[in-house]
């Protein structure tokens, strides 16, 4: 299945995009999965209290014990992200995670979605909200502070509530040291009525308008995106609608084009090709796509999406972006099962999201998973994953441990992405020719450079010889001094 933008709404996106919004809407609710519920969870509240008070330090964290999965990954459930892990930023309940570094360190951006400072429903409801946060020795997310200034977190975005209006960000990545945030604007679940991109400058602790673009845009096909920056320069998008019915669709942009959607150029599948003006379905096989991540790790595209149609995160892994992605066979890390049973990987219910935290590498991945209760609302929660094994599931080869006493030459990794045909073009021109006149100039020009510098070297030497001989017949012995000029 294919979508076309007609003219008019190409117009349409273009000038869309350039308009400053500073429109005013409210929270409504948190992103909800259709599974069923089957009783209360065995798991921790989100709260553990009920005045919503902010201790100083949070208590430690403890891991689940590994468990080896049908696909050959272990999987070992790290600790919940929030509740009273977030406590001393003032808030407890939240889902999503999406993830971006900030500054030079480890450290990174997390942005989530519905917010509440004390329980799910109960307390100050805010959406999108951030912190600051890293990986600490033992392997856990550290929330260190809000994003915002100040010791409690406040909306990244300030609006008037409208209805049941909320924003629930899509992905944040960063660009060349600016962070870049896409939410939608929702009234109620599923019903958006146009997406918004947002920038800071200051690491997360302002943001303004960038564009608006119309829920129009490709019969809404461009409301939930992922993106990341290509070893190409592209800013690589996969997309859907907010309604978990839907397949994922591919396009990409250049940095300075992200406010004009005119501008982003889509790849149809069927030819090979990028173009304008039609879109294609990339991965669409046993799939109703939700929430997702794209990331680019150790050389691979790593596509970490909650699929409506088999209940589960999974993740699909490719060491190319443009193709057929129906044709791998995606590796299950959360599936649904019954809350009255122990919470654990082959039993995780009402998954969603899914998000990469930075850093993470093919063989040692980690991942933010969201869970939410819809019956009794006890359980509404980020909860990180820690994925052993997915290399091996898609077949990636290790590169070799350099052994210390051989010399290397790095050498440019090559692509395959159709976008490098210009840049292949220019290489070509400038390879060598053989038998060229060009060959043979360069091969003069660096044997004259050669040739000039053996001439001044020994010129050198003799001068200092001459100089240096009466000094020399004074030491040496007599016959070998009479030798001396």
């Amino acid at each position: 299945m294919s979508r076309k933008l007609s003219p008019a709404l190409v117009c349409a996106a273009a000038a869309s995009a350039l308009v400053l919004s500073s429109t005013a809407a409210a929270p409504a609710g948190a992103q909800t999965s259709s599974l069923s519920s089957d009783g209360g969870s065995s798991l921790i509240s989100s709260s553990d209290g009920t005045d919503g008070g902010a201790p100083k330090k949070p208590p430690s964290k403890t891991a689940s014990r590994p468990v080896s999965m049908p696909n050959g990954t272990t999987i070992q459930v790290m600790d919940d992200v929030l509740g009273r892990y977030s406590a001393h930023v003032g808030f407890r309940a939240g889902d999503l995670g999406m993830m971006a570094p900030v500054g030079t360190g480890e450290e990174f951006a997390m942005l989530f979605g519905d917010s509440f400072t004390i329980s799910f429903g109960q307390g100050l409801w805010m959406s999108p909200v951030g912190v600051l946060a890293k990986m600490n020795e033992d392997g856990f997310i550290e929330i260190i502070r809000p994003l915002n200034d100040g010791d409690r977190v406040e909306p990244l975005v300030t609006y008037f509530r409208r209805d049941m209006e909320t924003l629930l960000p899509s992905d944040i990545i960063n660009i060349g040291g600016t962070l870049y945030m896409q939410a939608m604007w929702n009234e109620s679940l599923h019903n958006v009525t146009k997406t918004e991109i947002f920038k800071s400058t200051n690491n997360g602790k302002k943001w303004t308008s960038v564009a608006t673009t119309s829920h129009d845009y490709y019969d809404g096909i461009g409301d939930l995106i992922t993106w990341e920056k290509g070893p190409d320069g592209y800013i690589y998008v996969m997309s859907t609608t907010f309604t978990r019915s839907e397949p994922v669709y591919l396009s990409r942009f250049r940095a300075k084009d992200i406010a004009d959607r005119g501008k982003w150029e889509f790849y149809r599948r069927s030819t090979g090709e990028w173009n304008k003006g039609i879109a294609e379905p990339i991965l669409e096989k046993n799939v109703k796509a939700g929430e997702m991540n794209l990331r680019y790790i150790d050389g691979h595209w790593v596509l970490v999406m909650f699929n409506e149609e088999t209940l589960s995160v999974e993740v699909r892994i490719s060491d190319r972006i443009d193709r057929n992605w129906d044709d791998i066979t995606p590796a299950k890390i959360a599936e649904h099962g019954r809350w009255s049973l122990p919470q654990t990987p082959v039993n995780w219910s009402q998954p969603y999201g899914g998000y990469i935290v930075p850093g993470s590498t093919l063989d040692n991945m980690d991942i933010v998973v969201s869970q939410w209760n819809t019956e009794t609302n006890r359980r509404y929660m980020s909860t990180q994953f820690n994925v052993k094994g997915l290399d091996t599931f898609f077949g990636v080869e290790r590169k070799a441990v350099p052994d210390d006493s051989v010399i290397w030459v790095d050498e440019l990794p090559a692509t395959d992405l159709p976008q490098m045909d210009a840049e292949d073009n220019l290489v070509a021109e400038q390879a060598p020719r053989s038998s060229s006149s060009s060959d043979l100039s360069s091969g003069s020009s660096e044997g004259a450079r050669t040739a000039g510098i053996v001439i001044g070297v020994l010129a050198g030497a003799g001068v200092l010889a001459f100089l240096a001989a009466p000094l020399l017949k004074q030491v040496l012995p007599e016959p070998i001094a009479n030798l001396i000029p």
